[in-house]
């Protein structure tokens, strides 16, 4: 009896393992949007992230559960005792859910979660070049125009 309970809790633990990592898998792009408040852009976004977060938990639940059940059904076939044959059985779910989401994400680069990266912050300061005011001279430094229609566009922008 205690067995059983044991090896129900562990396919249990399958499940849900296995429905996060899916779900993670289809929800990691949506860190990666800007989030702006004035359109109706990052909302439409937002949703395809959490529809595919629930496709997502269902697949890798399924494949998790399948998987990880037939795995341990051979094992036992083969004559491996229980605790042995559930170890292998998890470890060998978890690599192929690992491999099923480096698939996915090759597939389907959208769903990438990667970490968004700020040019100005992986600049060196050495590369951070000061502003050339040389090329760009203020007007208002040279001496006042001598036609009228100059001058009245001078005075209107330097004064």
């Amino acid at each position: 009896m205690r067995q059983n309970f044991y090896r129900g809790f562990v396919r249990v633990i399958w499940l849900l393992l296995g429905g996060a990592w899916g779900a993670w898998l289809g929800f990691g792009g949506y860190f990666r949007l800007p989030h702006n408040t004035d359109g109706f852009g990052t909302f439409a976004a937002s949703g395809y992230f959490f529809v595919f977060a629930a496709l997502g938990f269902l697949a890798g639940a399924a494949s998790a559960a399948l998987f990880g059940g037939l795995t341990e059904w051979f094992l036992r076939r083969c004559g491996l005792a229980g605790a042995a044959a559930l170890s292998v059985a998890t470890l060998a779910t978890a690599l192929l859910l690992w491999q099923i989401s480096d698939v996915v994400q090759a597939r389907y680069p959208g769903l990438r979660a990667s970490a968004v990266t700020q040019p100005q912050r992986n600049t060196p300061a050495a590369a951070i070049r000061p502003v050339d005011k040389v090329s760009h001279p203020n007007p208002c430094s040279n001496p006042r125009p001598t036609e009228a229609r100059d001058r009245a566009s001078w005075d209107a922008e330097c004064r």
